[in-house]
């Protein structure tokens, strides 16, 4: 999914919203916000359901105001009828407590809304902006379940924008906020081995190396709506302006307990409701650069 914005002299601000998984109460109180901050575009990466209680309504809202959405792991697994997640728990507690919550939201899930998640792309781009090519994934480049978070190293966050070909990298997944901006130069020296022996038989010294200058990205996350993990209850989304390319991560807090009634009433596990209240993960994923969740 591409398209092409203007350089219109004031640039434009995109709000970026991940990570619904089935709240309804967040999504329409982040939507509020949204409309309120003058915003040009809506842009949603992914993970409508899972885990929370409306993931018809959640759908159904996204698909009724046109929100250009991505497919998120949760979507796909989903989407495409799997038997589970496929996360990789720590413990089998934990994974239990995980294909309880595909189990019942696929259950739950219209055809008609189940379709609809089938049919999202995996990656959506903005060119032409102030800032460059802006590039929408779930998780990266390389897949919708690898964790981009704050401490991944720059060379791998320098790598996947440049495997997306794009100058603003905006991801999701990992449910915590963040902005990086990323310089750098790359010394690149030959190994030991034939070019750098006949370059010291030649000039009686090794090759000297060679700085490459690496174009800046900027990496972006945008949280997560629907189950923060950030430390807080609050909502997070993030607006984006291609002009100053100044990152705003927007908190925004809703009515929490009436999500986790929700949640209670439809008799799912009480650690999904308990860790809306404290915004931080329970359940245990081995989260390596590479995940499966």
């Amino acid at each position: 999914m591409s398209e092409r914005v203007g350089n219109g002299k004031d640039g434009i601000r995109v709000a970026v919203l991940s990570c619904i998984h089935g709240n309804m109460e967040a999504l329409e109180t982040v939507m509020d916000d949204v409309k309120s901050q003058n915003v040009d575009l809506v842009v949603c990466l992914g993970d409508l359901v899972g885990y929370g209680p409306y993931p018809n309504e959640v759908v159904n809202y996204v698909e009724r105001n046109n929100i250009k959405t991505i497919m998120g792991c949760w979507d796909e697994g989903i989407a495409m009828n799997n038997t589970d997640c496929g996360c990789n728990f720590v413990s089998d507690e934990d994974a239990l407590y995980g294909h309880l919550a595909f189990a019942w939201t696929k259950s739950r899930l219209e055809k008609k809304h189940q379709d609809f998640l089938k049919q999202l792309h995996n990656t959506a781009t903005i060119k032409g902006t102030k800032a460059g090519n802006l590039l929408f994934v779930h998780g990266s480049p390389r897949s919708a379940t690898e964790y981009l978070t704050e401490s991944t190293h720059d060379l791998i966050l320098l790598e996947r924008a440049a495997a997306g070909e794009c100058d603003v990298l905006i991801c999701g997944h990992t449910h915590i906020p963040f902005a990086r901006k990323i310089n750098g130069t790359l010394n690149v020296r030959a190994e030991a081995g034939i070019k750098n022996e006949i370059h010291t038989e030649i000039y009686g010294k090794e090759s000297a190396p060679q700085v490459l200058e690496l174009s800046p990205k900027l990496i972006i996350n945008a949280g997560s709506v629907g189950e923060p993990r950030h430390g807080s209850p609050a909502s997070t989304y993030v607006i984006f302006n291609d002009k100053t390319q100044e990152v705003e991560i927007r908190e925004v807090p809703y009515d929490v307990q009436k999500t986790m009634k929700a949640l209670q009433g439809v008799g799912l596990p009480d650690i999904f409701a308990e860790r809306l209240l404290v915004g931080k993960e329970i359940a245990a994923k081995d989260k390596a650069i590479v995940c499966e969740c």
